[in-house]
């Protein structure tokens, strides 16, 4: 099968989202497929030596370019012709998009009117949801054959927000590589490595911004620096991610005010993280916390679950589908993501398992457990693969003749945009 995806951003771009698509499609390749990805490119990145999967960039797919073209037909144009190019140079069976339901509706308008001429299902999943007019319109208006869903959190937004058919919208958890997220035999040594030894490692391992709770991680450790001389906050989340609303350098301005108000900056450690080491860290701390406060709920969070793969203990707040992977004294704690309250209960968490080791580890190892029950790589694969199989029968079964393929099919001399919002 061939499978075409759409996303803004891959690898060395980190984030959630790069994430998922390295653990989905490596999995789809190892079993046979072949994968083209359309993203924006990368001046780290050469495009001709990924060996997995082939990779198309275009600046159009770049929302910090897109951000810098007004809107209009022109843009409009010029993304209907890049959308077009890309079927009729892989020729795809079904594509797959990632998170094209907001900011720009150039994209998923140009690629359901281009479905349509190609007889190619297309799938989006999302991984995050917006309640505006624009976030809806793409849901609803574009003729998605399946919309997947991180998280049942999100699916009742498609549901009860947009207003989607129950038989539209599929949930599909995110899957990882249980091979790679496992736990060491010498985790002292793993700290050593990474110059934290002796040190009781907090590790949050998050995009940095307010949402993600980075400031309340930074308070807490504040609160626990005098009993723990030695405790050290690893902050991640620091190098190349997807920066939609441009909040980063002001946000570093307000940690960097912190730390110097909180005399805490000798327990902090912000670091940039290449994805193959992520499961050292994982490895190396004592605690892993994710405590999003985001208004909306976390879509699902994906970093506890690689924690728990590694049978460490997780402190997540009870925001969205962070409460799906995460049962509060059974693989992890969970407490209150309310901002007045977060810092306190927080502090309060890390030292409870900081003082109560037989707690860290049960949790831990009932975390593997889970991770193996329900997050593996393998099965999330087997069950995408199956969606578009069903996809692709029913595209067959009921396409009238005519359809013509992406080879058969000349660019076309006019088009224009079908689709209002």
């Amino acid at each position: 099968m061939r499978i075409g995806v759409v996303h803004w951003a891959f690898p060395p771009v980190v984030g959630g989202v790069e994430s998922h698509l390295i653990y989905l499609y490596t999995e789809l390749a190892r079993m046979g497929h072949d994968i083209s990805f359309l993203t924006a490119p990368h001046p780290l990145r050469d495009d001709g030596d990924i060996g997995w999967c082939k990779v198309a960039s275009n600046e159009l797919m770049s929302i910090a370019g897109l951000l810098k073209v007004p809107a209009g037909p022109e843009r409009w144009d010029r993304v209907y012709t890049m959308m077009e190019s890309y079927i009729r140079d892989f020729s795809p069976d079904v594509i797959h998009a990632h998170n094209l339901h907001y900011f720009f509706p150039d994209h998923a308008e140009a690629l359901g009117i281009l479905a349509k001429k190609y007889g190619i299902p297309i799938v989006l999943t999302i991984h995050n949801y917006w309640e505006d007019d624009l976030c809806r319109h793409l849901l609803a208006d574009i003729g998605w054959n399946m919309i997947v869903s991180v998280s049942y959190h999100l699916k009742r937004s498609c549901l009860f927000d947009a207003g989607l058919p129950p038989d539209k919208v599929e949930v599909h958890y995110h899957g990882i590589d249980l091979g790679k997220y496992r736990a060491s035999g010498d985790r002292e040594a793993l700290k050593e490595r990474l110059g934290l030894s002796g040190r009781k490692v907090i590790f949050h391992p998050a995009r940095m911004c307010e949402m993600k709770g980075t400031l309340h991680s930074i308070e807490a450790v504040s609160r626990l620096k005098g009993k723990y001389p030695d405790i050290r906050l690893v902050l991640s989340g620091n190098g190349d991610t997807v920066d939609f609303e441009n909040e980063r350098p002001a946000f570093r301005a307000k940690v960097q005010q912190m730390l110097n108000d909180l005399k805490v900056s000798d327990h902090i450690q912000f670091v940039s993280i290449p994805a193959d080491e992520m499961p050292v860290y994982m490895n190396a701390a004592d605690i892993v916390i994710y405590p999003t406060i985001l208004p909306q709920g976390e879509a699902f969070g994906i970093a506890p679950v690689e924690a728990m793969a590694c049978c460490r203990p997780v402190i997540v707040t009870n925001s969205g589908g962070l409460s799906e992977s995460t049962s509060h004294g059974i693989n992890g704690l969970v407490v209150d993501d309310d901002p007045e309250t977060l810092t306190d209960t927080l502090a309060l968490n890390i030292e409870r398992l900081l003082e109560r080791p037989g707690l860290s580890e049960y949790l831990g190892m009932n975390g593997r457990e889970v991770a193996i029950e329900r997050f593996d790589a393998g099965r999330m694969g087997l069950r995408m693969e199956d969606l578009y199989n069903r996809l692709i029968l029913a595209r067959i079964a009921e396409s009238p003749p005519g359809i013509q393929t992406p080879v058969e099919a000349g660019a076309p001399a006019t088009h224009k945009k079908t689709l209002e919002h």
